[in-house]
């Protein structure tokens, strides 16, 4: 006979998806209102999402934090998985992070954010804008994706 499981020696964790937009050599980063950290476009998946296409929640998010105009590919090939903390409640989460091509549309940024700018990947120092678990995403992608 298998042995019971008990269910809350199990972790749940919610799964947050960055998008890691380039522009060339560019990168977008953007600065989270509430908290002042900095922050990439995305956000926690939401349940009802969890069983359909995750790619259609990544897409939910760009839109409402960039605005209808913008047009970008997603590359569907996972970059990135690092964990990570939500700031409002502490919820652990499991950042997952694309790569994504920025194609055209003029940005408008969600109240969600209090600016937002191109950064040279090349030159970039994540440690002026990001902390925590998200600076050691951003510098995971810096060191794999930067050259």
């Amino acid at each position: 006979m298998g042995e019971e499981t008990d269910l809350s020696e199990h972790g749940f964790f919610q799964i947050t998806q960055k998008a890691f937009i380039r522009n060339g050599n560019n990168l977008l980063v953007m600065k989270d209102r509430k908290s002042g950290e900095g922050d990439l476009p995305g956000g926690r998946m939401n349940e009802d999402e969890f069983y359909n296409d995750w790619l259609w929640s990544l897409k939910r998010e760009i839109s409402e934090e960039l605005g209808q105009e913008i047009k970008v590919e997603i590359n569907p090939e996972i970059i990135l998985i690092h964990k990570h903390r939500v700031n409002l409640g502490n919820h652990p989460c499991v950042i997952l992070g694309y790569h994504v091509e920025y194609l055209s549309g003029e940005i408008q940024i969600s109240d969600e954010h209090d600016f937002f700018k191109w950064v040279d990947v090349r030159t970039f120092q994540p440690e002026e804008l990001f902390s925590e678990y998200m600076l050691e995403a951003v510098q995971l992608y810096l060191q794999r994706f930067s050259k």
